[in-house]
């Protein structure tokens, strides 16, 4: 066997290994209907049935990621807050801004200044 045989036989082998081993990884994050509720919600949200649908929708996704033991996507925690902010559940959007900022630290920044603009709190 020459060497350009060997090496062909040796490149063949690594092509079919590395087919042969393409695997699809899990996500890491349950985002369930996300895509086309806030796809909705971007075109009416409006309409309460739609937000509150949204709303629903994100409610579900950290709770499906709680029973997958997966963590929140990050955002969700944020998004929520926001939209119970603006439905005048103050109290409770505040807990998913912190659960946020705790949930993802490289977002604490942004939180507290949200939190510190929302409810006039300095950090």
């Amino acid at each position: 066997m020459t060497f350009k045989n060997i090496f062909l036989i040796i490149l063949l082998t690594l092509f079919f290994i590395g087919c042969g081993a393409n695997k699809q990884i899990p996500p890491i994050y349950t985002w369930n209907n996300y895509v086309e509720s806030s796809s909705e919600y971007g075109v009416k949200g409006h309409e309460k049935e739609v937000f509150e649908k949204h709303v629903a929708e994100l409610q579900k996704i950290i709770l499906d990621s709680k029973e997958q033991h997966k963590r929140v996507a990050p955002g969700i925690y944020a998004e929520l807050g926001q939209l119970l902010y603006q439905s005048g559940k103050k109290a409770k959007a505040k807990e998913y801004f912190i659960l946020e900022k705790t949930t993802y630290s490289e977002s604490t920044v942004f939180m507290d200044r949200v939190i510190a603009k929302l409810y006039g709190e300095e950090k």
